[in-house]
């Protein structure tokens, strides 16, 4: 297994190749706090897995800058602004990856790379598939929700309705060729699963296929990538990816 840095569209990136030909791209999104060298041995497993993975780094983490990320405030004023340019990245990043090829891309990513990963899928149609780790794809419910945990005001009108436009329920359109999975910690603290849960059931009562989006839930377990994630991830790569062409 090889890896390399590159800045893809302006985005630094470590893209790693497996040993042989690859039978699919993974575009993958570290966390908050987190940098992409940190998840290189995540990658390293996809990777090894058949399949070249790219790891871009979030805006304000790592190579581009630092924040205080556990300070309330700081998290307050920067958490959206971070998706919101991340998922702007992904969907160009994902049109250079396309361009002049009909490979397929799978986006994941944890948390923060989650709703980056969900953003991204909801709009972009390049992206076949998508797994999102907890993370969330009811923006405007998992913001009400922390705001109610937190005793904050609820949102002005200009920043719900701002993120109701970006929010990947208003507009996921599920079908049989696009699968979603959902692996999310029952017990998670930073990004609590109620928003996800949300997320399936408003699916299900458009009509939404159930085999098109599947949520995995883990019991007592708080914010973390487990061993179990981990094999339905493969297992959900394998069934969903195609040879490049």
């Amino acid at each position: 297994m090889e890896h390399e840095y590159r800045y893809i569209c302006g985005v630094p990136s470590i893209v790693l190749h497996p040993a042989s030909e690859p039978v699919g791209q993974v575009v993958l999104y570290h966390g908050w706090e987190s940098t992409m060298e940190s998840y290189k041995f995540f990658a390293s497993m996809i990777s090894n897995w058949q399949y070249r993975v790219i790891i871009p780094e979030l805006p304000c983490h790592g190579e581009r800058g630092s924040l205080n990320y556990f300070d309330v405030t700081t998290l307050q004023a920067h958490f959206w602004p971070v998706v919101f340019q991340g998922v702007q990245e992904a969907e160009v990043i994902v049109s250079e990856l396309s361009k002049n090829s009909d490979t397929l891309i799978t986006l994941t990513g944890h948390s923060t790379g989650g709703f980056i990963t969900a953003g991204t899928y909801a709009k972009h149609q390049k992206v076949h598939s998508a797994i999102v780790i907890n993370g969330s794809c009811a923006w405007v419910q998992f913001e009400e929700l922390y705001r109610e945990k937190l005793g904050l005001n609820p949102m002005e009108a200009n920043d719900k309705d701002n993120l109701q436009q970006n929010d990947p329920l208003s507009n996921i359109r599920l079908n049989p060729e696009k699968p979603l999975l959902l692996l999310h910690c029952q017990d998670d603290t930073s990004i609590p699963i109620d928003s996800q849960r949300y997320f399936v059931n408003a699916m299900s009562n458009e009509g939404k296929p159930a085999d098109h989006i599947q949520l995995i839930e883990y019991p007592r377990v708080n914010h973390q990538i487990t061993l179990g994630m981990l094999q339905k991830i493969k297992e959900f790569l394998d069934k969903t990816s195609l040879p490049l062409r």
